[in-house]
């Protein structure tokens, strides 16, 4: 719509009253009126005007010399956020003093199109009305028929006026034009001394500031990727790799930091993410009419709700797609001990939960697929000390679970694959007598809980599972009751007759699947080869069929090693489908990101771990750590849920526990491993004294006839000394350190890209972490989609056209001069030739750039010469003969500037011999002119064109230009005599015009002023200047 406008309910043209707050009386009173035009002018001047229409422009914006009332203006807005545009077009008529806004606009583009509009729209009617309350009347109706125009599905008009205001200025930094606001606040930047009050925005992936103090302003835009940890005291400290930024005097701090949080740690699960399977939209659904919010940002409300559908999820072990609705204050009554519990029941779209006040009091999970009836003040029901009018009775389907019951197969005939029970069945048939009246006695307990707080998905789960569990699962019921706590049962219940399926097409043995499927077999006869089941084909089967239909279930986790190991024990004591769901729950949820390529999750709460051993043994932690050990000592203990590190029997009580209570069990266990072991690690001398340390105590925690089995004492006093803590607390510390594992593996792949292209350049080695650094952040790429096995990491990220065009205009010395762009993009054509598509990789920009700041006039010449050249073929050879002569001359060039060492006199002859048959060797490497193509004429006429543009603008332009001139006549002349000499040396029929590039060279040569230009454009601006150019408006 080309004018802008402001609208009521009623009216869709405003006086300024209604706009801006500024008194004006539309009546005919004289002095009113002259003092209403001074107050509109005030703060405007006017640029345009025309009989009826004036365009103004806010004072303080957009002006070249700035006086002292611009500046109070433009710092009055800063401050004050207001929303006040820059430009806008008012309405008045000759015979009247009343003022009507008509457009607004925030840019000069923008304003300009409107002002257009009503010239040759409205004015040549204007001018044929002659009475003046007519011309307001026509305008007011002309408004009328655009606001009737509007799209009331505008997702802008939802938002706030305040918050679209916000938008506008968020815009204006340099941010995807896509990039989504969240919110923003009101707060102070600490430069040295003095705070800069200004306003911080938070978008889904950036942290933007912006103040404006008289005159002075302050911009900064930092990705959330970039972010080390922020820190809060009394301000709000974010670090990045390039500077340390502090904000305060927030209205409410806790509330702006945990927004930065939130979004940090959205931003680096993006990163880290597999490719395709982070969308952003599950996280920020796109905004309709029906959800759109009023007052705050539709952004800023999915991401509270989201955090709390995590957080509900987690508690309940739900499934990743569930949403939570709703929450409220309750009591529970209990009928296992005739009692009501206070609490809060949780409304989801599947589930209804219960969690007590008083932590693991109580806790509920009901599907809606479980209940039967739902009651309002049910007759029957008499409880105690609660009002009968708010009862609501839920009666519960009852379950019959059959362990070993598999789901009917699908349409297609699966027929002909088995599907394996539980494999102790089988295999563990040599218990002992005391072994099996310990299973008895074990069954007998969980049976006697089962009649009195419920089985199933509904149990009742109170403080007294704990000693069931701590004494440990009997395996009849492993089956049942891991399937249960770990909430793969949902799964299951949600997604019926998949398994076979994914068995069947798992087996087709797809082009997709065959590394996968490679690996898997290679791990088989690993997993738990102490155990029988695992020495039979039938249960290297099963195994087989359970891992590769979940490597076909979830494509963007597939196989990692120790899920063998995690699966093995699974179908030891489950069928072959509870395992497939219970180990989808363990590597999606229980344990999220562990296995994957990069183990990232593992790598995160080793981090979690190092921070709750330096809290709760910090001498230890400090001894541990000058070993060595400290980050890695956990790493096989989480990974394998201590099935490797322990005897077999006494891991199954770690998963028996873990399964109930999740990840922090596992901290848990460690810590007290470590206490348990503190002296002995204090006196350890090195980290193989302290690997052999818990190598031995782990091996002793066995199944002796003890009072109490070490195991059971061990996981005992994990939770009297360690209960405090959470799970909360572990999202928190892991937002901490996934943003630290984000920053460490981008710092191993710069490394990487400086060793191993630093023998491609001139450049130092921190030159080359910085280029890539930059060149990273324009790739977009998820570090997940590095993990390429058959390249190094830095070889996987790649620039389209755009991005490199950005990179460019702050980076590349040759883009000046008229349409800088055609050239760039010239470079960018032939340089994506070496690897055969639209996209440039990190080598060829590095080789790229080397040529053009750190080689001579010859070889930047040259690069000119051949990218002018139209056919693909020739310009490709002659590209990779270029770059080979570049590498052998910077590898020469390094060579020479190796520190001499003394040479032995004895040895004298033998290392000048040496050192001129390594010279002979680099001449022979090194390609001749001679062996570039020809070039036409067409070809050298479009050269000389882009030389031209390159040097227009420059302070010796003239000179430059005549030389250019001087020469090109020449080498025209050259090309014409030089064609029957042509036709001899190539054998050719044709008797083109074409010149050599030697003639170039020595034509170009010939003038002092152009090889003075091409040696001194480099030089102009550092590296490390262009860099941080680009580091100030998209990095900081």
């Amino acid at each position: 719509m080309l004018v802008r406008y402001e609208t009521n309910s009623k009216a869709s043209l405003f006086s300024i009253e209604d706009k801006q707050r500024i008194l004006l009386h539309m009546n005919n009173d004289e002095d009113s009126a002259l003092h209403t035009e001074d107050e509109v002018n005030g703060f405007w001047s006017t640029d345009r005007a025309n009989p009826y229409f004036s365009l103004q422009r806010r004072r303080g914006h957009d002006e070249k010399y700035a006086g002292l009332t611009s500046m109070l203006v433009a710092t009055l807005d800063s401050v004050f956020d207001s929303k006040t545009n820059r430009y806008r077009i008012l309405h008045q008529r000759p015979d009247s003093e009343v003022y009507h806004l008509i457009a607004e606009a925030d840019t000069k583009e923008e304003i300009e199109e409107h002002w257009q509009w009503l010239e040759e729209n409205l004015m040549p009617a204007l001018g044929k009305i002659d009475a003046g309350v007519d011309v307001t009347e026509y305008v007011q109706s002309k408004i009328k028929s655009l606001c009737e125009q509007v799209d009331e599905d505008e997702i802008g008009d939802f938002e706030s006026d305040k918050f679209k205001n916000a938008v506008k200025k968020f815009h204006k930094f340099n941010v995807p034009a896509d990039e989504k606001l969240v919110t923003y606040y009101a707060c102070s930047y600490w430069r040295g001394r003095v705070p800069r009050q200004g306003w911080l925005y938070l978008s889904v992936n950036y942290l933007c500031f912006y103040s404006y103090l008289l005159g002075k302003d302050i911009t900064i835009v930092l990705k959330f990727t970039d972010i080390t940890v922020p820190y809060v005291a009394e301000t709000i400290r974010v670090g990045t790799r390039f500077h340390v930024h502090d904000f305060s005097m927030f209205r409410n701090i806790e509330e702006t930091y945990q927004m930065m949080e939130q979004l940090a740690n959205f931003a680096a699960k993006k990163l880290l993410s597999e490719k395709g399977a982070f969308r952003e939209e599950d996280f920020f659904p796109a905004v309709t009419k029906k959800t759109a919010p009023k007052v705050i940002s539709q952004l800023k409300r999915d991401l509270d709700a989201k955090t709390r559908s995590e957080l509900y999820r987690c508690r309940f072990r739900l499934p990743l797609t569930e949403r939570l609705d709703g929450e409220v204050s309750c009591h529970l009554w209990t009928p296992y001990n005739q009692s009501h519990v206070s609490g809060t029941l949780y409304i989801s779209n599947n589930f209804v939960c219960f969690a007590s006040r008083v932590h693991h009091q109580v806790n509920l999970i009901i599907p809606f697929r479980d209940i039967n009836v739902i009651e309002k003040k049910p007759d029957h029901l008499k409880v105690p000390d609660i009002p009968i009018d708010s009862a609501i009775s839920m009666t519960i389907k009852q379950q019959i679970l059959s362990q070993y019951s598999e789901p009917q197969s699908p349409n297609i005939d699966l027929t002909h694959i088995e599907i394996s029970p539980p494999l102790y069945l089988q295999f563990n048939t040599n218990y002992s007598d005391e072994r099996l009246a310990l299973e008895k006695l074990k069954e007998a307990s969980w049976h006697t809980h089962f009649l009195t707080h419920g089985r199933g998905s509904t149990i009742y789960r109170t403080n007294e599972l704990y000693e069931l569990i701590f004494q440990g699962i009997p395996d009849s019921l492993r089956n049942e009751l891991w399937l249960i706590f770990s909430g793969a049962i949902h799964d299951k219940a949600a997604n019926p007759k998949i398994y076979l399926k994914l068995v069947h097409e798992s087996s087709l043995m797809k082009t997709g699947h065959e590394s996968t499927n490679d690996e898997i077999e290679r791990d088989l006869y690993r997993a738990l080869p102490d155990q029988k089941a695992f020495q039979h084909d039938s249960g290297i089967s099963a195994l087989r069929r359970l891992l590769r239909a979940y490597a076909c279930h979830n494509t963007d986790v597939g196989y990692c090693q120790a899920m063998n190991i995690i699966g093995g024990v699974l179908l030891l004591y489950m069928n072959e489908e509870d395992a497939f769901w219970t180990l989808a729950a363990l590597c999606e949820r229980l344990l999220p990101d562990y296995y994957n390529t990069k183990v990232v999750g593992a790598l995160i709460d080793q981090g979690v771990f190092s921070d709750y051993c330096s809290e709760y043994l910090p001498d230890l932690y400090d001894q541990l750590k000058n070993l060595g050990v400290a980050a890695c000592i956990s790493l096989s203990w989480f990974l394998t849920l201590f099935i490797c590190v322990m005897p077999f029997n006494s891991a199954l009580y770690v998963m028996d526990i873990f399964f109930y209570d999740g990840i922090k069990v596992l901290f848990q266990l460690a810590l007290t491993i470590l206490k348990e072991n503190q002296e002995s690690l204090l006196q350890c001398q090195d980290d193989g004294d302290a690997i052999m340390v818990l190598t031995n105590y782990l091996d002793g925690i066995t199944d002796d006839n003890d009072k109490e089995k070490k195991i059971v004492y061990l996981i005992k006093q994990s939770y009297m000394n360690y209960n405090g803590i959470n799970e909360e607390d572990i999202n928190r510390l892991r937002l901490k350190h996934r943003l630290k594992v984000v920053q460490n593996m981008g710092e191993t792949i710069l490394q990487s890209a400086a060793k191993n292209t630093l023998k491609y350049t001139l450049f130092t080695e921190e030159q080359i972490k910085d280029l890539f650094y930059v060149f990273r952040d324009a790739s977009r790429l998820s570090l997940s989609e590095t993990s390429d096995p058959r390249k190094l990491p830095y070889e996987t990220y790649r620039i389209g056209r755009t991005e490199y065009l950005l990179l460019c205009k702050y980076l590349l010395p040759w883009f000046v001069g008229e349409h800088p762009e055609d050239l760039a993009n010239t470079l960018f054509d032939g340089f994506c030739m070496t690897t055969n598509s639209n996209e440039m990789d990190f080598i060829s920009f590095i080789r790229l750039w080397n040529i053009l700041l750190n080689e001579e006039f010859k070889e930047k010449l040259k690069l000119l010469f051949i990218i002018h050249l139209k056919d693909e073929k020739r310009r490709k050879t002659a590209i990779i003969s270029l770059l080979e002569s570049s590498t052998v001359q910077s590898t020469s060039i390094s060579f020479r500037h190796k520190p001499e060492e003394p040479i032995v006199p004895s040895e004298a002859d033998s290392t000048s011999v040496e050192t001129e048959q390594e010279q002979e060797q680099e001449e022979n490497l090194k390609p001749k002119s001679s062996q570039l193509p020809l070039m036409n004429q067409t070809e050298f006429i479009q050269l000389c064109k882009s030389m031209y543009n390159l040097m227009t603008g420059d302070v010796d332009d003239e000179n430059l230009f005549r030389a250019l001139t001087t020469s090109s006549t020449i080498l025209l002349k050259t090309g014409e005599m030089s064609r029957p000499y042509r036709r001899l040396e190539t054998d050719e029929t044709t008797n083109e015009w074409t010149l050599s590039f030697e003639q170039l060279e020595a034509a170009m040569n010939a003038e002092s002023s152009i090889v003075t230009w091409f040696e001194s454009n480099s030089q102009q601006q550092s590296l490390e200047q262009r860099i941080h150019n680009y580091n100030q408006d998209f990095l900081h």
